[in-house]
């Protein structure tokens, strides 16, 4: 049985944490219109196109944002939104038709905070402090952005799937007998769509890591052997990396 007093405690700990500008008083108020709701893995939680019912924060889980291509059924996972990280602000604070501009899918069992649109924007005019957390993780999108589109027009496929294998390794791998084993929460069909490559060209880049003793593979795990190698093959800024680990 779930204790509802300790859940409300945890969920005000919570939004304390992804809103370090308001006071206690006024995290009491948001979490008073605040909506938790838990997704299977798998499960779609805002599809492209939809609607754009309010604003959601990952509390638990891993969730995937991406667009589909103009012929309706391929799509690009663009990044991850991990806890502690939002997705609809553009819906709801740009002025314009609430639209899902993207898509988001629960990519494991995963628990998430949902502010209705209008309850959002009655309390961000009521409290201005929430403005200046929201700019903080816009700014951050802006600068992801402009990395991944300067990543992604002139980097090899080779230095794109080091600089997310470190990123991943630095996130969500563990340490064992000197080496990086990393448990994916996600297929290859997601890394392949989060680097914009097909799967098989994605299966030839691991196998050339392979060959050159950088990986080893099984199923969705991948051991990284050679650290140093790969990460001087990744060659970017400690900055630019924090940035992407934030998005993994």
């Amino acid at each position: 049985m779930v204790d509802e007093g300790s859940d409300l405690k945890a969920r005000k700990a919570f939004l304390a944490q992804v809103f370090p500008s308001l006071s206690p008083g006024e995290i009491e108020k948001l979490q008073r219109v605040s909506l938790q709701i838990h997704y299977d893995e798998g499960e779609l939680i805002a599809q492209e196109g939809s609607y754009a019912a309010g604003v959601y924060i990952v509390q638990s889980g891993l969730v995937s944002i991406g667009k589909y291509a103009s012929e309706g059924w391929e799509k690009r996972v663009l990044r991850f939104l991990a806890v502690g990280e939002i997705f609809g602000l553009e819906a709801v604070f740009l002025g314009r038709e609430a639209i899902n501009v993207q898509f988001a899918k629960a990519l494991v069992e995963s628990t998430l905070i949902f502010f209705e649109r209008a309850n959002i924007l009655a309390f961000a005019k009521e409290h201005p402090n929430l403005c200046s957390d929201f700019s903080r993780w816009l700014s951050r999108e802006v600068i992801m952005l402009e990395f991944k589109l300067t990543r992604d027009a002139t980097e090899s496929i080779d230095h794109n799937l080091a600089l997310l294998l470190i990123a991943l390794g630095n996130k969500y791998g563990q340490k064992a007998s000197g080496k990086i084993v990393l448990n994916l929460p996600i297929s290859r069909q997601t890394m392949a769509e989060m680097l914009g490559i097909s799967v098989e060209t994605l299966m030839r880049a691991l196998k050339r890591f392979r060959e050159h003793e950088l990986i080893t593979t099984a199923k969705r795990q991948i051991v990284i052997v050679d650290w140093e190698t790969l990460e001087r093959g990744a060659h970017t800024t400690p900055f630019y990396l924090s940035i992407i680990e934030e998005t993994l």
